[in-house]
């Protein structure tokens, strides 16, 4: 019996609408020839935390409320202190691929997003040579010489930041060229680490069609605030030509893979026009007057017991200065950055956060979907809610409030629906996740909300992104014994990886919350392309 090979390619925030409507207009031959002949399955992604939660799901097969990630900034445990929640070394579980490894199949991973290199894996990682969220973890690789090589042999990405403001029509122009040239400094990067080995499985991934999305989508929708109606043609197709190049180097690296290897290509998540109404949440929470009086009558205050003693710790470190003697700590000062100063007096001099004198409060999360913590007791430091009854009368005041916002330009529901996190989501991490998410209609922009409850709310979102994350991606695929045709059941991205490695008969771990699919790939009599269903809550856990 053949051993299986694997090759997967990953766009990063591809949107499969537009990859599915260019593929039938033969602008997209590569994606095309797979939809015809190949497996179509479409992937159900987390809900609420696209943005962060993602690419961790699809790497360690785990819930959010598992691998704890889902937004860029996130409140630190016990703290009212924002921290970075997407940084690498924050998965608690190994990605999928390091099982592989340990079976011994020989892996190669190029750019797979918030994934450090693992050290002795048995082959090769590069990490963030050309990903979108570069931030999530340093440059580097394993080996640990190989990105250098890398770079010498193929230079950098020429985006090196996808999100400065007010562009004008010349930089978009020289944006779209570097995307392009960026997408084929990729495909022949992956040529070149495809031949460097006989790979068991083989992941690269291209993140120019997550850059694209959030920049130029205001060019392809004639009603888009900031459509440009004076715009060249280059502009209005943008988006295609990148998704175009990207289609040529797919069909490159297919080229090079013998008819029994098993392909995916994994589009990771939608793009759509940026319209939510995250902007106006915090004004709509102060006419809600939930933070203005307490059960007993008074205006909300901090725990002053565990707020002071706090404060007084770190200033009896800073005084603790004193204890040098004066020519010593003018040297230290004097040979010190300023930068350094500032964080430790404020460290040593904290104010306390505005949150604590709130019982509910937006916390950061993914614009197209809001999200609101409770200021519990016992859970937060300073909390004001009790747990039970209060709790639940608040967020049920809270949800129905939401759920009443009318987008007043529109005359339509503001917001398709509220959720718990709760019930979106269990695992050893679920109370780190927000208590509401919040998801808007996203079919128009929102400038305006009104209630009767809440009155009128104004004002402009004043981001630079004009396409945003929506949910759902997609899956293509080709196999020695996969039937052709559109899988009907639900596949989710945590399903995924645990499917890889079925696919290798390597027994699946036991922090792997996603099951296998395999059988669903090789199955006979798949049907015609789904039907659009009417946006709802994804039952993403049944």
């Amino acid at each position: 019996m053949t051993k299986p090979k694997v090759v997967v390619i990953g766009l990063d925030a591809a949107e499969s609408s537009l990859v599915l409507r260019w593929a039938g207009q033969g602008y997209l031959p590569t994606l095309a020839r797979l939809i015809s002949n190949g497996v179509v399955a479409p992937i159900a992604t987390p809900p609420a935390v696209l943005e962060g939660a993602i690419w961790p799901t699809y790497i360690t097969s785990s819930s959010p409320a598992t691998h704890g990630m889902f937004a860029y900034l996130q409140i630190k445990p016990g703290s009212y202190d924002l921290q970075l929640g997407l940084r690498a070394d924050r998965l608690p579980v190994y990605p999928f691929w390091h099982h592989l490894s340990k079976a011994g199949k020989k892996v190669a991973v190029i750019d797979a997003p918030f994934a450090k290199p693992m050290r002795g894996l048995n082959g090769i990682q590069i990490t963030n040579w050309g990903a979108h969220d570069q931030w999530s973890w340093d440059r580097c690789s394993w080996p640990k010489g190989l990105v250098s090589d890398l770079i010498r042999r193929f230079g950098e990405h020429p985006v090196d930041g996808c999100d400065p403001k007010n562009r004008d029509l010349a930089d978009y122009e020289d944006l779209k060229d570097r995307l392009i040239a960026g997408v084929r400094k990729k495909t022949a990067m992956l040529e070149y680490c495809f031949d460097m080995a006989d790979w068991d499985f083989f992941f690269g991934v291209f993140s120019e069609p997550h850059c694209v999305g959030h920049q130029f989508w205001h060019f392809s929708e004639p009603g888009h605030p900031r459509n440009n109606p004076a715009a060249p043609q280059s502009m209005l197709c943008a988006m295609r030509d990148v998704y175009a190049e990207i289609d040529r180097g797919v069909g490159s690296l297919i080229g090079k893979t013998p008819p029994e290897t098993h392909v995916l290509v994994i589009m990771s998540h939608g793009m759509g026009p940026g319209y939510h109404g995250s902007h106006l949440l915090n004004q709509v929470l102060k006419n809600l007057g939930v933070n203005d009086v307490q059960r007993d009558g008074s205006r909300g205050s901090e725990n002053p017991a565990i707020q002071n003693n706090g404060r007084s710790a770190r200033r009896l470190l800073w005084g603790a200065r004193r204890v040098l003697p004066p020519a010593l700590r003018v040297l230290l000062k004097s040979r010190l950055s300023k930068d350094l100063l500032n964080n430790l007096w404020g460290w040593t001099h904290p104010e306390p956060s505005p949150w604590s004198r709130m019982r509910a409060f937006q916390v950061p999360s993914h614009d197209m979907t809001s999200a609101i913590r409770i200021n519990l007791k016992g859970r937060e430091p300073a909390g004001l809610v009790n747990p039970g009854k209060e709790y639940e009368d608040l967020c049920r005041r809270l949800t129905e409030a939401l759920l009443a916002l009318e987008n007043t330009e529109t005359g339509k529901k503001a917001v398709l629906w509220v959720e718990r996190g709760t019930k979106l989501y269990t695992g050893p991490r679920q109370n780190e996740l927000p208590d509401l998410f919040i998801e808007w209609d996203h079919d128009a922009p929102i400038r305006t909300l009104s209630s009767s409850e809440i009155g009128i709310v104004s004002g402009e979102y004043s981001g630079g992104r004009t396409g945003n994350h929506l949910p759902n991606g997609l899956l293509l695929g080709r196999g020695p014994d996969w039937q052709p045709g559109w899988v009907a059941e639900r596949v989710r991205t945590l399903d995924v990886g645990t499917t890889i490695l079925d696919i290798f008969g390597i027994s699946i771990p036991r922090h792997h919350e996603g099951k296998s699919v395999l059988e669903l790939l090789r199955r006979r009599g798949k049907g015609p392309a789904p039907q659009a269903e009417p946006p709802s809550v994804p039952g993403y856990l049944l």
